[in-house]
């Protein structure tokens, strides 16, 4: 795993986009970001939800040229469904989309970058709150 390299949970995209500074600086100093497929579909989904649609739809088009874009295949859906059935036996709940978004970096093998809390539940996965 290189430390250089991250999978972005879309509170992350969105605090760049929102905020940049600290956030952004960081991002610049990867050598290799990620995006889970199930993340840009969230940042799509507020987009088209925003009162400015057209603006932050350019605003995803343009950061898709920095990132890599990892879907979720046979392998993911495996990792989703441990992940899924370790926490539903702890009685412990996290959104299905962040289910998905850590199963892709646990794929992946990669590191996650975040800024929500409940990815520290998910036993096996690498994550770093920022």
């Amino acid at each position: 795993m290189n430390d250089l390299q991250r999978v972005l949970d879309s509170s992350v995209v969105i605090r760049h986009f929102r905020l940049g500074g600290e956030i952004s600086s960081r991002l610049e100093s990867l050598t290799e970001l990620y995006l889970p497929s199930v993340a840009l579909g969230e940042l799509y989904a507020g987009a088209c939800r925003s009162a400015r649609p057209d603006k932050n739809l350019a605003q995803i088009e343009e950061f898709l040229s920095c990132v890599t874009v990892l879907p979720s295949d046979e392998a993911v859906a495996l990792h989703y469904g441990k992940i899924s059935a370790s926490l539903a036996a702890k009685g412990t709940p996290v959104p299905q989309n962040d289910m998905w978004i850590a199963a892709c970096a646990m794929q992946w093998n990669l590191t996650l970058a975040t800024m929500d809390k409940h990815f520290s539940l998910i036993e096996g996965l690498s994550h770093e709150m920022w």
